[in-house]
C-alpha cells in the first residue's frame, strides 16, 4: 500500500508566521579580486566569477570553487 502524497501547506491569512517567498542566492555581489573567507579554508581572494559559483584562491590552502550560499563564505 503506498502512501498518499502530502497536501501542500496553505498559510492562513490570520497566522503570525508569515512565510517569505524563497530567493535563491547569487553572485552578484562578488567581484574578481574581492577579499572572502570560508570557514574551512580561511582567507581567500576571488580570482573568476561565473552564475554557478565563484572561484577563489585560498593561497597555500588552494583553489577552489565556492557556491553561493555557502555556509560560512561572506565578502570582506
Amino acid at each position: 500500500m503506498r502512501p498518499r502524497p502530502r497536501a501542500a501547506a496553505r498559510a492562513l491569512s490570520t497566522s503570525p508566521f508569515v512565510r517569505e517567498v524563497y530567493v535563491a542566492p547569487t553572485t552578484d555581489e562578488f567581484h574578481v579580486g574581492d577579499r572572502v573567507t570560508l570557514d574551512s579554508h580561511g582567507l581567500g581572494r576571488v580570482i573568476e566569477v561565473t552564475e554557478e559559483y565563484v572561484i577563489v584562491d585560498f593561497g597555500t590552502a588552494g583553489r577552489g570553487c565556492v557556491p553561493p550560499g555557502t555556509k560560512g563564505f561572506s565578502r570582506l
